[in-house]
C-alpha cells in the first residue's frame, strides 16, 4: 500500500498536455507550432552506475522553484520516445529534515506546495536517457527544463527533461521500485528485503538478499544489530549503555516510487530515568541501496558532561549453515577472508588499518559498506570487525560473535550544538567484483555536504 520515505543536485520533468490515453510521442513529431519556452541547465552528478539515485536540490532547479510540486513530472528520451520515469519530490526544510505528511490531507496538501530550494527531486541513474533532438507536438507550449547532467569521473553525459503541467492527467510510469510494508515494518524491492526490530525500531533486524532465479529470499544474514556507548561520565565513571537503553519509535514514513523515507525518534538513557533529546534516524531506502541517516541535533556540548565517548555500531551475523559463505574485502586486505568465528591475523590488520569503507561478498552478491559525514562534523571513524564465536557480547540472540562488523566513531565530545547528519550506506549489488565494489562505493555521489 502507497501513503507518499545526498548529492547537492535536483532534477525534475515538467509534461505539458499528455493525456493518459495518449502514446509516448516520437522525438520529432510535432502536432502544432506553439512556441515553448525550453530552460537548459547542466549539472555534475555521478550518473557512472545504475544503482545510484540521483538526488537534485530545487536550489539547482531555478526555473521550477514556486511550482506546485503535484505538477512537476519527469521525461526522458529512450528508443527515440519521450517515456516518463519513476520520480519523486520530497519535501526538507532549511535544516535539512524530511518533511513527511502524516495523514491522507497533509499528502494531498504536499502535492499544492510549492517546490522550494530545500526540495529534492530524486529518480535513478538508470533512468536517464538521450537528448531530445526536437520537441513533440504534445509538448509545445509547455514550459520545459532540459537538464544535462555531466559524470565529472566518467565520460559520460544523459539528460532527463522536466515539464510542468497544469491542465490534463499526464501519462504515469507504472513502475514502482521499492515499498514499505506496513504490518511487518519492512521495505522490499526486487534486490532485499529489510525489517526493524520491534523493542527498538530504529535497527535491523532482518536482512535478506531476494534471489533472482527464484524470486525468493535468502535466510537472513543478521543476528542483531548492535550500538555500544562508552566514555567516562563527569569525566570520572566509566559509562556503557546498548540498544536495551533506547526508548524508539517510528514516526513518520513515505512511500514513493523511487525511495521510502522511514523516520525513527530515539532517545537513550543517561543515568536514573534521564534520557537524551530525540535523536532521530531516517533509513532512505533505494531499489540497490539504502541509507541510515542519523541527525545529531543535541543542544549542549557532550564534552561538558562525557569524556573519551565512543560508540560502535555493528552487525553481529546469522552463523545458521544455510547463510552463504561470506568474505570481507577492503582496501588493505584485497585478497579478502573468510567469516568462520575464528580471529585471524588477516582480521587484525583489517582493525588496525582505519579503514572507511568494505565489501562482504557471498554467493548472494556484494554487500558494500561506506559511511559518510559532514566536512565540519568532528568525529572520528574506522570499520570494526570481531569474528569470535566464544566471545559473547549482550544482547544477541545467538550466543558469541560471527561477523560483528560495523563503524567504531570516536571524539564526541568535540561536538558542537549545531544540526549534523552522519550516513551509514550500503549498496546491495550483483555482477561485480570486490574491487569493483569498492569502486562503486568511491565513485558514488555524496548524500551530505
Amino acid at each position: 500500500m502507497k501513503n507518499c520515505y545526498g548529492g547537492n543536485l535536483c532534477l525534475c520533468l515538467v509534461l505539458a498536455m499528455i493525456l493518459s490515453v495518449n502514446p509516448p510521442l516520437a522525438v520529432g513529431a510535432s502536432r502544432n507550432s506553439a512556441s515553448t519556452s525550453m530552460h537548459h541547465l547542466s549539472v555534475p552528478y555521478s550518473i557512472s552506475s545504475s544503482n545510484y539515485p540521483v538526488i537534485l536540490k530545487g536550489e539547482s532547479l531555478s526555473p521550477l522553484l514556486g511550482v506546485p510540486v503535484g505538477k512537476i513530472f519527469i521525461y526522458t528520451v529512450h528508443e527515440g520516445r519521450l517515456k516518463p520515469v519513476p520520480f519523486q519530490i520530497d519535501r526538507r526544510d532549511r535544516k535539512g529534515e524530511f518533511q513527511i505528511p502524516l495523514t491522507e490531507k497533509e499528502r494531498k496538501k504536499e502535492g499544492r506546495a510549492l517546490f522550494d530550494e530545500n526540495d529534492e527531486c530524486v529518480f535513478m541513474t538508470g533512468d536517464v536517457g538521450r537528448k531530445m533532438e526536437a520537441m513533440p507536438g504534445d509538448f509545445q507550449g509547455s514550459p520545459v527544463v532540459e537538464i544535462e547532467i555531466t559524470d565529472p569521473r566518467a565520460d559520460r553525459k544523459g539528460w532527463v527533461y522536466a515539464f510542468v503541467v497544469h491542465d490534463g492527467i499526464p501519462e504515469r510510469t507504472p513502475r514502482d521500485y521499492i515499498s514499505y510494508d506496513l504490518e511487518h515494518d519492512a521495505i522490499e524491492t526486487d534486490t532485499y528485503r529489510i525489517a526493524f526490530s520491534k523493542k527498538v525500531p530504529f535497527l535491523v533486524s532482518t536482512l535478506t538478499w531476494k534471489r533472482a532465479e527464484s524470486g525468493r529470499y535468502s535466510p537472513n544474514l543478521a543476528d542483531v544489530m548492535k550500538v555500544r556507548h562508552r566514555g567516562k561520565l563527569f569525566h570520572k565513571f566509566d559509562f556503557l549503555r546498548t540498544q536495551d537503553d533506547y526508548t524508539s519509535k517510528v514516526v513518520a514514513v513515505k512511500d514513493g516510487p523511487v525511495r521510502v523515507i522511514r523516520r525513527t525518534a530515539n532517545r537513550v538513557r543517561i543515568l536514573w530515568n534521564l534520557r537524551t533529546p530525540s535523536i532521530f534516524v531516517d533509513y532512505i531506502c533505494y531499489r540497490n541501496a539504502f541509507n541510515m541517516d542519523t541527525l545529531v541535533d543535541i543542544p549542549f556540548r557532550i564534552g561538558w558532561f562525557f569524556s573519551d565517548v565512543e560508540t560502535l555500531m555493528t552487525m553481529d551475523g546469522n552463523d545458521d549453515p544455510a547463510v552463504p559463505r561470506r568474505k570481507v574485502y577492503s582496501r588493505s586486505t584485497q585478497e579478502g577472508f573468510s567469516i568462520n568465528g575464528m580471529m585471524s591475523n588477516a582480521k587484525n590488520v583489517f582493525n588496525a588499518s582505519g579503514e572507511t569503507a568494505f565489501v562482504v561478498a557471498s554467493s548472494d552478491g556484494l554487500i558494500v559498506i561506506g559511511m559518510d559525514i559532514e566536512k565540519d562534523f568532528p568525529i572520528q571513524y574506522r570499520a570494526y570487525l570481531m569474528d569470535d564465536k566464544v566471545v559473547p557480547d549482550p544482547p544477541e540472540n545467538i550466543p558469541g560473535q560471527f561477523g560483528n562488523l560495523g563503524f567504531l566513531t570516536t571524539n564526541w565530545e568535540a561536538l558542537d550544538t549545531s544540526l549534523h547528519h552522519m550516513i551509514f550506506s550500503v549498496y546491495m549489488v550483483r555482477n561485480m567484483t570486490p574491487k569493483e565494489g569498492l569502486e562503486l562505493l568511491t565513485n558514488a555521489p555524496s548524500f551530505v555536504e
